[in-house]
C-alpha cells in the first residue's frame, strides 16, 4: 500500500520516452517512511510535453545558421558538466567526482585552468574540493592570492601593485634572509689564538696554532663563535635599496623585515666583541632605529589612506618586542595630519600646543624625525604660515636640532611678507635659552640685512647659497626699522660684534638701493652728500640712538632721519662702526680695512665721517692705516679692479679724501694709493684726469696740511700723471 507522505509530495525523479513511464520518487520529502514504494503508469502525452509551450515562429524569420554557445571559463564548484560535492574542509583526498573538471575549470585558490594546477588532487591539500562557500577554502584563497599581505589584515580591493610588489618582494627577501640567520645560529669553529694573545711565557705575543705548555692550552682550543654581522650587512644593504621604492612599497618591505627581526633569537657569546653589529642586540636595534625612523617619515610625507595608514601602525603595534627593542613599541605612534590638536595648532587657533583633555595637560609632542618630515613637507608645499605655528608650537625631546629648525622661522616669515614681525622675532622669541640673533653667522646676517633691506627673500628653502632672490611686492616695513634691527643683532651677538665681515656688511648694505639687481646682487647707491650742518645733526643724535639699542629697548628713531631718510641710516650705520672700532680698540689686530673702505662705493663723504671719528684715537688711527696700506699692497689686484670699475672721479676723491686729512698716517696712504697706479701705469687711460682733478681740488685746498716735502712728492707725481695725453679738466 503507498504511503501517504509518498502520495502527497512525489517529485519527478526521471522521464523515458520510450514507454511513457513516469518514475516517482519520495527521496526529497522530509519524511522518509516507505521509500522503497513507487508508482509506475502509463501516459498518453509525457510531462515535459505537456509542459513545454507551443513555439510561435515569425514568418518572416528565417533560421541560416545555429551551433551550440562556448562554455566561459568558470571555477570547479560552478562547473555544469561535471557535479560538485562541497564540504567545509576536506583537503584529505577529492570527495567524489570533484577532480573531474571540464577544459574550462579553474582552479579556486591558483586561479589557474584545473589540468594546471600543481596540488589539483596531492594529498592534505587537494584544491580540487576548493570552494566559495567555505571559510577555510576562502582563507587559503585570500592567502594564496596576497601572499604574505596577510599578516596587515588587508583586504583584497586594498591592495594595488605597489602592496603586492611590496609583498613579493619581501618574500624573496625573507628566504635570503632566512638562510643568513641559520649561518648565524650554526656558528664558526675557530681557535680561541684567533681572537685572544696567549700570554704564557713560552710563547708570549705569538698568534700561533701549538699546542704549547699545559698552562696555556685554553687559548689554543676550539670554540664556536656566532657572528651576526653577515645578517646585519644583508639587512642594511637591502634597506638601502628600500628606501629608493615606492612608500607603500616600502613601508610593507620595511614592516615585514621590522618583524623578522624581532623573532631572532641571539646565540651566546664568548668574550667581549669589539665590532657592535657582530652582536644580535646591538646590531638589531640599529637596524631598528634606521627602519622606525624611514617609516615615521613616510607616515609623515606620503598620503596613504586612512584605513591602510590605521593597518600598518596596528601591525607595528602588534609586533612582540624582545627586551632590548622596548624602546621601539609606541615609535610609529604618529600623528595623523587630521589630528584635532595638530589641525588647532596650523590653523592658527592653538598658538601654544597644550590642550586639556579628560582634566589633563596635552602637549603637541613628537619626535625629531616626525618634525623633520612636517618641516620637509610644508616646506615643498609653501604652506610657510602654517610652518611657522607649527614650529612655535612643537616640543621635542632632542632641544638643539630642534633649535635649528626654529631658526629658520624669520626666513620662512618673509616668505610670506612679514618681514616687521620677522625683524622682531630675531632678537625677541627666546628658544632654549636664548634668542636667534645670538646664533646667526656673519654670512647669515648678511643676508637677513639683504632681505629686510630690499624686502625680498631666497627662492629655495635655505638662508645660504642661494643665487635667485625673488621680491615681494605686497610687503611694508617701516622705515628705521631694518637699521635698528641691524645694529641690535650686532650688539646682541658678540660673535657678529667682533667680526670686521659684519661691519662690512652694514656698511654695504645701506651702500645700496632697496630694490634688488637683475641677478639677485645689491646695487651700489650713490647719495648726494649732505650738509655738513645735517651730518652733525645726525651725528650727534646718532650717540642716544646707539646707547638705546646697546640696551636692547624699543627705540623711536628721531624726526631729523625722516628729512633724508636714507642719508640719515648711512650715518648711523657709520656711527655704529666707529663705536664698535673705539670699544674693541686694542682687543684684536685690524682687518679688512682695504674692503670697508670699498664698501663705501662712492659714498666717500660718508668715509669721511668713519675717519674723523677715529680721528680723536690716535693709536686706532694709527693700526687703521697701516692696515690699509698693508692691504693695499698685498691686494693691488683686488684695487685696481674696483678702480678701474668705478673710474677716474672715484679715484681723484679717493686719493683727495686721505691726503687731506689732518694725520700724516693717513696722508701717507694717498701716496701709497698713487705708487701703486704708477707701477701699474699702463693699465688706467684716464690717469691725466686724475692729475687734473688731484691739480684743482688738492694743490690749492690742502697747502696748510700737508708739509712742503709732501706737497712736493705730490706734484712730482701729478706730473707723471699728465704724461699720458693731454686731456681736460675734471673738477674745474
Amino acid at each position: 500500500m503507498l504511503s501517504e507522505t509518498a502520495v502527497e509530495e512525489p517529485s519527478i525523479a526521471a522521464v523515458t520516452t520510450e514507454n511513457s513511464v513516469v518514475v516517482i520518487s519520495d527521496d526529497e520529502a522530509d519524511n522518509t517512511l516507505g521509500d522503497s514504494v513507487i508508482i509506475l503508469g502509463c501516459l498518453e502525452q509525457s510531462v515535459l510535453e505537456e509542459k513545454t509551450p507551443e513555439e510561435v515562429l515569425d514568418d518572416e524569420l528565417a533560421v541560416t545558421f545555429s551551433r551550440k554557445g562556448n562554455v566561459l571559463p568558470h571555477a570547479r564548484y560552478d562547473c555544469t558538466t561535471h557535479p560538485f560535492v562541497r564540504t567545509e574542509n576536506d583537503t584529505s583526498a577529492p570527495i567524489e567526482k570533484n577532480s573531474d573538471a571540464c577544459g574550462q575549470c579553474f582552479c579556486y585558490l591558483c586561479d589557474k585552468l584545473a589540468s594546471l594546477c600543481p596540488h589539483w588532487t596531492t594529498p592534505s591539500i587537494c584544491h580540487c574540493n576548493a570552494h566559495n562557500k567555505s571559510k577555510y577554502w576562502k582563507a587559503a584563497r585570500d592567502t594564496a592570492l596576497v601572499g604574505v599581505l596577510t599578516m596587515f589584515n588587508l583586504d583584497l580591493t586594498e591592495i594595488d601593485a605597489n602592496l603586492r610588489q611590496g609583498g613579493n618582494r619581501l618574500l624573496k627577501f625573507m628566504q635570503e634572509l632566512s638562510a643568513q640567520y641559520n649561518d648565524y645560529l650554526i656558528g664558526e669553529q675557530l681557535s680561541q689564538d684567533v681572537s685572544y694573545i696567549c700570554v704564557c711565557d713560552c710563547h708570549r705575543g705569538q698568534i700561533q696554532k701549538s699546542m704549547g705548555c699545559v698552562k696555556c692550552n685554553y687559548y689554543h682550543a676550539e670554540t664556536r663563535i656566532y657572528r651576526y654581522s653577515p645578517v646585519y650587512d644583508l639587512v642594511s644593504k637591502f634597506l638601502t635599496q628600500v628606501e629608493q621604492e615606492n612608500p607603500e612599497t616600502a613601508a610593507v618591505i620595511l614592516l615585514g623585515v621590522a618583524k623578522e627581526l624581532m623573532l631572532q633569537k641571539e646565540r651566546p657569546q664568548t668574550g667581549q666583541a669589539q665590532d657592535p653589529t657582530s652582536t644580535l642586540k646591538s646590531a638589531v636595534v640599529h637596524l631598528m632605529e634606521r627602519i622606525t625612523v624611514t617609516l615615521q617619515k613616510m607616515l609623515v610625507l606620503h598620503n596613504f589612506p586612512n584605513n591602510l595608514y590605521r593597518k600598518f601602525v596596528d601591525f607595528f603595534k602588534s609586533l612582540v618586542f624582545p627586551p632590548h627593542c622596548y624602546s621601539f613599541t609606541n615609535r610609529l605612534n604618529v600623528l595623523p595630519w587630521s589630528d584635532y590638536l595638530l589641525t588647532s595648532v596650523l590653523m592658527g587657533q592653538n598658538v601654544t600646543g597644550e590642550r586639556i583633555k579628560k582634566g589633563k595637560k596635552e602637549f603637541l609632542w613628537e619626535s625629531l624625525p616626525v618634525v623633520q618630515a612636517r618641516v620637509k613637507r610644508m616646506e615643498d608645499e609653501g604652506k610657510y604660515r602654517q610652518l611657522v605655528r607649527y614650529l612655535k608650537a612643537v616640543r621635542c625631546n632632542n632641544s638643539l636640532p630642534l633649535r635649528v629648525l626654529k631658526d629658520k622661522i624669520p626666513l620662512y616669515m618673509c616668505k610670506y611678507g612679514d618681514f616687521c614681525d620677522a625683524a622682531h622675532m630675531l632678537l625677541t622669541w627666546k628658544s632654549v635659552g636664548c634668542c636667534i640673533a645670538c646664533r646667526i653667522i656673519p654670512a647669515e646676517f648678511a643676508a637677513y640685512l639683504k632681505m629686510f633691506r630690499t624686502r625680498s627673500y631666497p627662492s629655495d628653502n635655505e638662508l645660504l647659497g642661494q643665487e635667485q632672490w625673488l621680491i615681494h611686492p605686497d610687503s611694508v616695513l617701516k622705515p628705521g626699522t631694518s637699521i635698528k634691527l641691524a645694529i641690535q643683532i650686532l650688539y646682541a651677538n658678540k660673535q657678529l660684534y667682533r667680526n670686521p665681515k659684519c661691519w662690512i656688511s652694514l656698511i654695504q648694505t645701506w651702500c645700496s638701493k632697496t630694490i634688488l639687481g637683475e641677478k639677485g646682487h645689491l646695487e651700489t647707491l650713490s647719495c648726494v652728500e649732505p650738509a655738513v650742518i645735517f651730518q652733525k645733526d645726525i651725528v650727534h643724535l646718532s650717540l642716544g640712538v646707539l646707547e638705546d639699542l646697546k640696551k636692547q629697548i624699543s627705540v623711536k628713531l628721531p624726526i631729523q632721519f625722516s628729512l633724508l631718510n636714507f642719508e640719515a641710516e648711512l650715518i648711523l650705520a657709520v656711527q655704529a662702526v666707529v663705536r664698535i672700532l673705539l670699544d674693541l680698540d686694542g682687543q684684536q689686530p685690524l682687518n679688512s680695512v682695504l674692503e670697508m673702505v670699498f664698501a663705501f662705493g662712492s659714498n666717500l663723504w660718508a668715509l669721511k665721517l668713519l675717519l674723523e671719528g677715529i680721528s680723536f684715537n690716535e693709536n686706532l688711527l694709527y693700526e687703521f692705516s697701516t692696515a690699509f696700506k698693508q692691504e693695499l699692497c698685498s691686494q693691488s689686484l683686488f684695487a685696481r679692479t674696483i678702480w678701474n670699475k668705478q673710474g677716474p672721479l672715484y679715484v681723484g676723491q679717493l686719493i683727495t679724501l686721505f691726503i687731506t686729512h689732518n694725520h700724516v698716517m693717513m696722508r701717507s696712504a694717498a701716496f701709497v694709493i698713487m705708487n701703486i697706479i704708477l707701477e701699474n701705469f699702463s693699465q688706467f687711460s684716464w690717469t691725466p684726469y686724475v692729475a687734473n682733478f688731484l691739480k684743482n681740488r688738492v694743490l690749492t685746498v690742502s697747502c696748510s696740511v700737508l708739509t712742503p716735502v709732501e706737497q712736493h712728492e705730490l706734484e712730482d707725481k701729478i706730473a707723471v700723471f699728465q704724461k699720458k695725453s693731454i686731456s681736460p679738466a675734471i673738477g674745474e
